[in-house]
């Protein structure tokens, strides 16, 4: 015997009395006043500062401005290689350009890949003023994370302190116009 759906809320009261029915819905109704009273005895005074640590939060993983990619478009050049590469390299003095503890210290490690700080699979050209030396394991960990203000000023101030004089450490993910038009020029020979 199929039941139609209209019909099962009368079956079930009738099945349970109108008193068995009225009783379960008050006791959820306690149940959920004395739940959501708990909530928010606990909620109340501490609000101020799970308001402040919310703020906290999203002041730490807020992205550097004026100094990402100004374009969604992809580079067409993905990886760092040549004069790109050896120039990041030089500027790491070998070694791996990733912190050792959040901001502070530097990885010891020798450095075996070139990475975008901004990365490319969010728009950040491969451009050596975007680039960074890392070892494997600091690359995998990074991923294609878009770092917040404080590690790339972290890493700026880090370059301050090994990279050779005359050396550029400001990490800027944009093409300049020698740069996008070598791009251009690529893909217009790549194409023939």
């Amino acid at each position: 015997m199929v039941i139609p759906a209209d019909a099962l809320p009368t079956l079930l009261a009738s099945m349970l009395g109108p008193a068995r029915t009225t009783r379960r819905a008050n006791i959820l109704d306690d149940v959920f006043a004395e739940v959501s009273d708990q909530f928010w005895a606990f909620l109340a005074p501490n609000l101020w500062w799970l308001i402040l640590l919310l703020l906290v939060l999203v002041i730490l993983a807020f992205p550097i401005l004026g100094r990402g990619p100004n374009s969604t478009k992809r580079d067409p050049w993905r990886g760092f290689r040549f004069a790109a590469k050896e120039t990041v390299m030089l500027r790491a003095g070998g070694r791996c350009e990733a912190p050792r503890f959040f901001v502070w210290g530097r990885c010891s490690t020798v450095a075996a890949e070139v990475d975008h700080v901004i990365p490319w699979s969010k728009g950040g050209p491969t451009v050596i003023s975007n680039g960074q030396a890392l070892c494997a394991s600091h690359n995998r960990l990074k991923s294609a994370i878009f770092p917040p203000w404080w590690y790339v000023h972290g890493l700026e101030r880090r370059r301050n302190r090994y990279a050779p004089k005359g050396s550029k450490v400001r990490v800027r993910a944009v093409l300049n116009d020698e740069e996008r038009a070598s791009r251009e020029r690529w893909s217009t020979n790549r194409r023939k």
